[in-house]
């Protein structure tokens, strides 16, 4: 709307006058008539039209940053939901194979309980233990199931994307809500330079016609014109200022705490980074660890060498590794996603 008034011929609507003067009253023949009609046309003052079409171009700059903005909050609530529904799923998939594992170990105790190589107690162990897996996937199930409903009810889709990890971003493309200040600000400054621009007020150009009849005198038509010229104002002009200054001194606060908010997350951003980088690399390394010693185990347990106490607390020791690193795996990709999200990048 700015554009569009700045691209106008006039500064401001114009507006039609009439006055009517006559000295005949009521029992009187004679006397004198006056008509006169004009139109007022509001002109432009030297700068102002360019002045708000600066306006124009930072409002128009402003409200691009903050569809902008709104896309990339939304596309951070899609993230979180996502990696929620993708470490749920995990959880799932790990669990599953923790409740083979152990119905594996059920069925090895029952063979040797059954060739007389165990106690009958031991059958109620390795149960017991698999019962326990049994709860954790029950679980992870729930858990899964809700978070499947969040990313629905966020989407309004039902099935995951097909490609959800992301590289690490080597450029920053603006932190949405520092571009959105920073558009405020140019805004404000815009707004104020208008009102300058507008000095003491629009020039006027009043064009009309003048028609004078008297008694036995012959009608006399004219064309006239008028140019109004404001000036001074200095009191009028900097209450208008008032509040656009006032605006200007906020947009620059909340340019100053968005600045200050981006420097934070992007610190936060490249901690969590490189700290959930380092703890998959050690993950990884004590999962390759604890799949050799639960390897000797199962052998050692098949041959009378251990007690189904030793080779229960190595399983759940590698299950634990498994777990840990699968969630470092899920970790790690979602630190890749908050700190582009932190630059600004959208998926």
């Amino acid at each position: 709307m700015l554009a569009e008034r700045a691209d106008s011929l006039l500064s401001a609507p114009p507006a039609v006058q009439m006055r009517y003067q006559t000295d005949r009253l009521p029992g009187r023949g004679g006397g004198l008539r006056e008509l006169e009609a004009g139109l007022e046309l509001p002109l432009w003052r030297g700068g102002q039209r360019d002045a708000l079409r600066r306006e124009a171009d930072a409002s128009r700059q402003q409200s691009d940053e903050e569809q902008r903005g709104y896309r990339w909050r939304v596309a951070g609530e899609l993230r979180e939901n996502l990696w929620r529904v993708l470490q749920a799923d995990t959880e799932v998939a790990l669990a599953d194979a923790d409740v083979d594992l152990y119905r594996a170990l059920e069925d090895d105790v029952a063979r040797r309980v059954r060739a007389g190589d165990a106690a009958p107690a031991e059958r109620l162990s390795a149960e017991a233990a698999r019962r326990e897996r049994d709860v954790v996937l029950y679980e992870a199930r729930v858990e899964l199931a809700h978070s499947l409903f969040g990313w629905t009810a966020l989407t309004g889709l039902k099935a995951l994307p097909g490609e959800v990890r992301e590289q690490v971003a080597t450029q920053s493309a603006g932190y949405p809500p520092v571009l959105s200040a920073q558009a405020a600000v140019e805004r404000a400054r815009r707004s104020i330079g208008s009102v300058q621009a507008q000095g003491s007020g629009v020039p006027r150009l009043l064009v009309g016609v003048r028609s004078e009849a008297a008694t036995d005198m012959p009608t006399t038509d004219s064309v006239g014109a008028t140019l109004s010229i404001p000036f001074g104002g200095e009191t009028h002009r900097a209450a208008a200022l008032s509040p656009l200054q006032l605006e200007l001194a906020r947009a620059e606060d909340d340019l100053a705490f968005a600045q200050r908010a981006a420097t934070l997350a992007l610190h936060e951003a490249e901690h969590e980074l490189h700290a959930r980088e380092q703890a998959l690399t050690l993950a990884m390394e004590q999962k390759e660890v604890a799949g050799r010693e639960v390897d000797l185990a199962r052998r050692a347990y098949r041959i009378g060498e251990t007690s189904l106490a030793e080779r229960l607390l190595v399983e759940a020791r590698a299950a634990n590794a498994r777990r840990a690193a699968a969630l470092a795996d899920i970790a790690w990709a979602r630190a890749v996603a908050r700190y582009n999200q932190s630059l600004g990048i959208l998926p």
